[in-house]
């Protein structure tokens, strides 16, 4: 398949928010008809593979990794087999010749860096700190990669610190397929219990706490016709840390664990707004499009990509990020404006619908494989 031979370098070690982006836009790309293929970390836990499997992309499992200072047994194992890694990856991209390569991880791409032709795509998906190892490593980058995507403009600012030249950094927002319409469970009555959300990782820097402070306020304040469903793995010292702090509160009655629901349906059926209270710069937050897909409002803090997808009283919410009683105040409106929540569910929808949609991705980055093709051809972009 001329002109259309895709070559996606992937972590895969489990499936996070990249990883199920990436799956997004390789099953985008097939639908165009690219053939598209993924080398991943051999080091997993299958559950990637599977979904290459489903998706039907060829894949190979290589055991690329990385050098870590203070994980000897995992640089250890990365040496080992490094030299079998390389010319197993020199190899199938002599034999499947592919068109654009593009990297997902900064792993693989330093360890791979001497197979990097002119052709090549890095997709960033997660914050890096201006330090001077990452601009180490991104200087070496930007000797080879051709293109780099950032999934929002908090990210393009991150490339930029890093050093990298503003006219090799391309904007591409995060994309999904279709879901269903969405369910709107919220009560007009004021006294009804109104169910907010947290959903994802159970982990410090996800601003579990800062929810949890927020509650307290609320309590203060008499609040109490709320409940916050928590979808997650929390069988984790930070889990059980977080259900003691709760617990010392009195607030048990105001939580309900649900643990980790793998039926992304059944986790937005039961909420009617959805809390993204991170502390870390997040790129271009899943759960964000997710809900605003579905029709729900959400209330967000005002880290990383969060306000470039939400903005404040048009389609949702959004705090200090450091700040409990600016969260209080946020869900106090919510459970007070119970019409507002629809109004700002409708809106997150229509805008979901225009700008975060794997096939805009998809197209998006077809564009820009078009472009960098004709670059490297000699011939106007």
């Amino acid at each position: 398949m001329p002109g259309k031979k895709i070559l996606f370098f992937c972590g895969g070690a489990y499936i996070s928010g990249m990883e199920v982006v990436t799956l997004h836009l390789m099953q985008g790309l097939k639908e165009k008809g690219y053939e598209v293929r993924c080398v991943f970390s051999g080091w997993n836990d299958g559950n990637f593979k599977k979904k290459l499997d489903e998706i039907g992309v060829v894949n190979y499992e290589i055991k690329i990794g990385w050098i870590y200072i203070r994980k000897l047994w995992w640089t250890i194992d990365t040496l080992v087999h490094y030299p079998k890694a390389y010319f197993a990856c020199r190899k199938i991209i002599r034999d499947f010749d592919p068109d654009i390569c593009q990297f997902c991880n900064f792993s693989m791409s330093i360890m791979l860096r001497n197979l990097i032709g002119p052709k090549s795509v890095y997709n960033l998906q997660e914050t890096h700190h201006a330090n001077l190892k990452n601009k180490f490593i991104f200087r070496l980058l930007n000797k080879k990669i051709s293109i780099f995507t950032a999934v929002s403009n908090h990210i393009v600012k991150v490339l930029k610190d890093l050093e990298i030249p503003g006219e090799k950094i391309e904007l591409v927002y995060n994309g999904i397929p279709p879901v269903a319409s969405g369910n709107h469970t919220t009560s007009l009555s004021p006294k009804a219990v109104l169910n907010f959300a947290i959903i994802g990782q159970v982990a410090p820097w996800k601003g579990h706490l800062i929810l949890v402070e927020a509650v307290e306020k609320l309590k203060q304040r008499g609040i109490s016709n709320f409940k916050v469903l928590v979808y997650g793995n929390d069988a984790t010292d930070f889990g059980a840390a977080l259900k003691k702090v709760i617990q010392a509160n009195a607030a048990e009655m105001h939580f309900e664990w649900k643990g980790f629901v793998n039926n992304q349906e059944d986790v937005y059926a039961d909420c009617d707004i959805v809390i993204v209270p991170s502390l870390s710069g997040e790129p271009c937050s899943l759960t964000i499009i997710e809900s605003m897909s579905r029709g729900k409002a959400v209330i967000v803090s005002n880290r990383g990509g969060n306000p470039e997808l939400v903005q404040d009283k048009i389609n949702g919410m959004v705090f200090n990020a450091t700040d409990p009683s600016q969260l209080a105040d946020c869900m106090a409106y919510m459970i007070s404006n119970r019409e507002q929540i629809d109004v700002f569910g409708k809106s997150a929808k229509e805008k979901a619908a225009v700008e975060y949609t794997y096939l805009n991705m998809t197209q998006r980055y077809i564009n820009l494989y078009e472009d960098l093709k004709r670059k490297n051809n000699g011939m106007p972009a």
